[in-house]
């Protein structure tokens, strides 16, 4: 480092270290070595677990420099043992690259915030307290949501916070009807309901009389405000049992968020009794101070609730989306989900999958559509010697018990002949915690079903890893077969893929075909089957069996029970698990 800058670096107050991909310290400046009590020459070029113990290393600081050489800066508060004092310390990972190459670092910046540690300290005084609920009282919100606010400023991501009020409109009548010791044993239960609802991180208030505060540490969307402040609506809402009777909070909600609503305490405070106000008026459960963001709230919880009701109303339906060989014969196809929403037509799966994902539907939504797929196979039985592929999740693969569900799905009545069904993963899934993914597809793989490769292209795996990835087969990212005609170079680039991918002894489909030149581009690179528009759209069943019908009625293609494995000792050898595992078509 040149003398200036390593001055500049020394002079500065916070800590600033380097640490290379083998937890080396590489560069620490003097308030870093001063405030460990090390020489600079005691921590250069030694690893970190040395200087921090290989527990707190593993548990608390490994995580964080891992997501850093992955790509993302990562940020947080956490509390450090220096000597005999602690410290609380904001910790900001940056990602370095050294001469333009991939990420060769970690540059880390540590600022002090003891002052601010040591004020959330003392809320735990009984002055910071309210007496009768024991949550915190006005005054601890006026610190806790300033330190929550500077913490938000400070942070280049998660800087969303939220402010929500609660009022319980009929705490008055409920002590006039039963007494004040009635009432304040409703109150403090309430206050516990509240804290049950949320996560440790979050803060909850007695702002005074009837009036409860929640501080949402953390958001990942503006709208999710709304979500809490109706889950912690139906916790204080349930009835309390009392002599006889039932007695039952009535409560409105206002909420605010930063730094869309305001930039600073007292507008965020002023803005949450708004819309509390609001919501009293127009006798809705809350509010959110931005009428637009309100909607988009209200709309998202309705469709969550819409969701989780769809599968007792039979609501979800699969589509299949024929899948041809370069020669035009039809080998398979992608099974995909579809939403029949009453009053909303039919919503295709990025409308609501997402929407599954963080409701925690998802996995439900993911086996029965793997379950119904496999009893559209069986029901088309020996006429169409097709395979259907299905749509899995990276939470699927991650599952230890994964492939025993894969096989129940087999074992339906009547069972299903393993090479007939297949399951999809995409790239960017496959790569997050690809050891376990990998040994998943392997223990898949030993049922006789193959895992194609989705959306290939689009993830940050090299063709390299492709040797050792347990799959049959990759579909081209359509993003490729978009640019195909608009910019020619890109079909040497995507056969000089086919061509790797190949010779790996692995198959190429390449998917959203929409244009007869791609079509024949794509066939004259290599790729071994073709799927999108220009064969034909997603298809409901009814219709998909119609196009089978004709499809195979022109081709003059035999069934199923004409090919090996079709008969009914194959069936036999389905439901023991030992099947064909050669690829379809």
């Amino acid at each position: 480092m040149p003398d200036k800058y390593e001055y500049i670096v020394n002079r500065s107050r916070d800590f600033i270290t380097l640490i290379n991909r083998e937890y080396i310290y590489e560069i620490v400046n003097d308030t870093y070595c001063e405030t460990i009590g090390r020489t600079r020459d005691e921590v250069l070029n030694r690893s970190v677990p040395e200087i921090w113990g290989p527990d707190r290393f593993e548990s608390t600081i490994k995580p964080y420099l891992d997501r850093c050489f992955g790509g993302e800066s990562v940020h947080y508060v956490e509390r450090f043992k220096f000597g005999l004092e602690q410290r609380y310390m904001h910790v900001s990972y940056y990602p370095f690259s050294e001469n333009e190459g991939g990420i060769s670092h970690a540059l880390v910046f540590s600022h002090d915030i003891t002052k601010l540690g040591e004020i959330e300290a003392k809320l735990m005084n009984y002055e910071y307290r309210d007496p009768l609920t024991g949550l915190f009282n006005r005054r601890s919100l006026e610190i806790l949501l300033d330190m929550e606010l500077e913490k938000a400023r400070r942070a280049r991501t998660d800087k969303l916070r939220a402010l929500l009020f609660f009022g319980i409109e009929n705490l008055t009548e409920i002590n006039r009807r039963y007494g004040h010791s009635i009432g304040s044993v409703l109150l403090e239960n309430t206050g516990l309901r509240i804290k049950e609802a949320v996560r440790n991180s979050d803060y909850v208030f007695r702002f005074e009389g009837n009036e409860l505060v929640v501080i949402l540490s953390f958001l990942a969307r503006e709208t999710d405000a709304a979500k809490v402040a109706a889950k912690i609506i139906e916790a204080v809402s349930t009835p309390y049992r009392y002599r006889e009777n039932d007695i039952a909070l009535v409560c409105r909600a206002g909420i605010s968020v930063y730094p869309n609503d305001a930039n600073d305490r007292e507008s965020l405070v002023r803005g949450a009794v708004a819309a509390l106000n609001e919501a009293v008026r127009r006798n809705a459960d809350f509010m959110l101070f931005d009428p637009g963001m309100h909607d988009r709230a209200v709309q998202r919880l309705s469709m969550e609730g819409r969701l989780r009701h769809a599968f007792e109303d039979d609501q979800f339906e699969l589509y299949f989306q024929p899948i041809l060989q370069a020669n035009g014969e039809v080998e398979g196809a992608e099974a995909l989900i579809r939403w029949r929403l009453p009053g909303h037509g039919t919503i295709v799966p990025g409308e609501f999958l997402p929407l599954a994902a963080e409701s925690g539907i998802i996995e439900a939504i993911g086996r029965w559509a793997l379950f119904a797929a496999v009893r559209e196979v069986a029901r088309i039985g020996d006429r169409y010697p097709i395979y259907v592929c299905v749509n899995m999740t990276a939470r699927d693969f991650q599952e230890e018990e994964f492939p025993e569900v894969v096989q129940s799905a087999l074992r339906q009545e009547p069972p299903v002949l393993p090479q007939r069904l297949k399951l999809e993963i995409t790239e960017s899934e496959c790569m997050d915690r690809a050891e376990v993914a990998i040994s998943r597809i392997r223990a898949i793989g030993e049922l006789g079903v193959e895992v194609y490769v989705d959306d290939f292209g689009t993830g940050q795996s090299s063709l390299s890893y492709l040797k050792d990835l347990p799959v049959s087969t990759l579909k081209i990212d359509r993003s490729f077969v978009d640019a195909l005609i608009d910019h020619p170079e890109d079909v040497t680039f995507i056969e000089n893929i086919v061509n790797l991918v190949k010779s790996r002894g692995k198959r190429v489909i390449a998917e959203g075909v929409s244009k007869q030149e791609q079509a024949d581009l794509l066939r004259r690179v290599g790729c071994d089957a073709l799927q999108g528009y220009l064969f034909s759209e997603p298809l409901p069943v009814a219709q998909f069996e119609r196009y089978l019908e004709h499809h195979f009625r022109r081709s003059g293609h035999s069934t199923v029970s004409d090919h090996p494995g079709g008969d009914n000792a194959g069936r036999a050898d389905a439901d023991r698990g030992h099947a064909d595992t050669s690829a379809a078509g």
